[in-house]
């Protein structure tokens, strides 16, 4: 009875040491592969990291040059700035295309549209492939069970926004009424400075023009880079008059196609602020057509409960993307044109 016990006891010890050998292999095979794993997982968002940024840096490149080399060129130098797998980034010119942007007809999303201009948007495709020029990725324990390497692919499309910006300032009479700590005048001076300031962050090649308008309408300011000279004229403006909001469109929409400094690739913007009703001159409904039929779009901005929100509404949705923003008070009149200096931004990523 004793000897069949330990004979019993020994069976049991040999299939623990049974099982105990297939878990540890187990185990170590699922170690393996665990490591390649996240190897894989890391270096696939260090491509993404290296594609995003050449993308970015080509486009920016090509909108504010309109230099295909030169922007393939700062594509391939960012790229190659950027660790894969240990290694920069090597970019081959078949990886690289120029182009466009545009509406898709069916939704707002862009869609990238290659070797058409203008020219401010790329597409990079970042490759670790056996005909890439960096090669595969090699793994470090997978050779094990026969794959040895993996090819990650990933594809960036960027594109900057340059843009000729019209700025049209309503200074009727009414902007000289008491808003919060000062007028509504000195909150739209606040208001352009915090415009001008995200400009000058997010999308520094701007150029800016500025148009005012009461009972008449005057260009202040031609397109320019200078964003100090746009706010030191806005410091000094006075109100007085009525309200001449369209003929101020058609004077800024004109100030992006018949001035020196306007660019035939840029992007054109109007963008429109008032405090009140319209009152003098054909209306902002009627002459918005010649910013539509010149591919301009309109922004407006109300001020005030007094401003006529639906039809400054109407004015923006006649163009393709338009916004309208009201501003009950002087820190919404901030916000407001912050959010609009925010949609003029640099880049789009997909």
């Amino acid at each position: 009875m004793r000897l069949r016990n330990d004979l019993a006891r020994n069976d049991r010890r040999g299939a623990m040491l049974v099982l105990v050998a297939v878990v540890l292999v187990i185990i170590m095979i699922g170690t393996v592969f665990s490591v390649d794993v996240a190897y894989m997982h890391m270096v696939r968002a260090e491509l993404r990291v290296a594609t995003d940024a050449a993308a970015r840096a080509g486009s920016e490149t090509l909108a504010r040059t309109q230099n295909q080399n030169a922007a393939i060129n700062a594509a391939m130098a960012v790229a190659e700035r950027n660790t894969v797998a240990g290694d920069g980034l090597t970019l081959a010119a078949g990886d690289i295309e120029v182009g466009t942007v545009r509406t898709s007809p069916n939704s707002n999303r862009f869609q990238f549209v290659a070797r058409q201009t203008p020219f401010t948007a790329m597409s990079v495709n970042g490759r670790r492939d056996a005909t890439s020029r960096d090669g595969e990725v090699g793994l470090f324990f997978s050779r094990l069970f026969s794959t040895d390497s993996f090819s990650p692919n990933e594809t960036a499309i960027s594109a900057s926004s340059v843009r000729d910006v019209a700025l049209v300032l309503d200074v009727s009479g009414s902007m000289n009424r008491r808003t919060g700590g000062g007028t509504r005048l000195t909150a739209l001076q606040d208001a352009v400075r915090v415009f001008l300031s995200e400009i000058r962050v997010s999308s520094p090649s701007t150029r800016v023009s500025l148009t005012v308008y009461s009972t008449n309408v005057s260009k202040m300011v031609n397109l320019t880079p200078d964003f100090d000279a746009i706010q030191n004229v806005v410091n000094r403006l006075r109100a007085r008059g009525l309200t001449a909001i369209g003929n101020g469109l058609v004077m800024g929409s004109d100030s992006l196609v018949n001035d020196p400094l306007q660019r035939a690739f840029a992007a054109k913007t109007v963008i429109v602020m008032t405090d009140g009703n319209h009152n003098r001159g054909p209306r902002p409904d009627q002459t918005v057509a010649t910013a539509v039929s010149r591919g301009q779009q309109v922004h407006t901005i109300t001020f005030s409960g007094g401003a006529n929100q639906d039809l400054m509404r109407r004015v923006a949705q006649s163009t393709t993307g338009g916004l309208h923003i009201h501003a009950d008070d002087s820190d919404d009149l901030a916000q407001a044109f912050r959010d609009i200096a925010r949609s003029l931004a640099v880049v789009l990523v997909e």
